[in-house]
């Protein structure tokens, strides 16, 4: 089971999340992006990927 971390404004602080829980997203300059729900605090979270989280997603 892979992890990726993004940062919780709300909570200020970095959440960890399972890879089946996030979302992968296209931006409108093709850039990649990923998109979770904090699982503490309910509030959406969104990360543009690096290439090293990418290829954990895909």
């Amino acid at each position: 089971m892979a992890m990726i971390k993004f940062y919780s404004l709300k909570s200020k602080k970095d959440v960890w999340v399972d890879t089946s829980k996030v979302t992968l997203k296209t931006m409108k300059n093709g850039r990649k992006a990923a998109e979770a729900v904090d699982p503490e605090t309910g509030t959406k979270l969104f990360k543009f990927l690096s290439k090293e989280d990418l290829a954990l997603l895909q």
